[in-house]
């Protein structure tokens, strides 16, 4: 877990597909049995928002740790992660993420994950 948490180092397309893909299941099954064992009550329906909306930014922040990381592979700084919530360039940053390879060889951010 502690690994997960954690903006150093680097991590490859797979892998953050891979972890991307987990975090969206795991938050989405979550947030549905909640919702879906809280009922259609008043009292259920805001207690299963407030839930979910908890659910959503510990996700949201497993993502960030991700993003960042993968930004260290391609060798660019972590700040980089802001640029995700400007609209049309979060587009293709999510793409570059997807679908650039990393550097080659250790860069200033860690080694290789795909040489490991």
């Amino acid at each position: 877990m502690n690994k997960l948490f954690s903006t150093k180092g680097r991590i490859n397309r797979q892998k953050y597909f891979l972890r991307t893909l987990a975090i969206a299941l795991i938050a989405y099954a979550l947030a549905f049995g909640i919702g879906f064992t809280m009922g259609p009550s008043e009292t259920g329906a805001g207690s299963a928002g407030i839930i979910a909306s908890v659910i959503t930014i510990g996700a949201v922040i497993a993502q960030a740790f991700l993003v960042v990381k993968r930004l260290h592979d391609l060798g660019k700084p972590g700040w980089q992660y802001f640029l995700m919530y400007v609209p049309l360039y979060n587009l293709y940053l999510s793409i570059v993420l997807l679908f650039v390879k990393g550097t080659a060889g250790p860069n200033e951010f860690g080694e290789d994950p795909a040489a490991a």
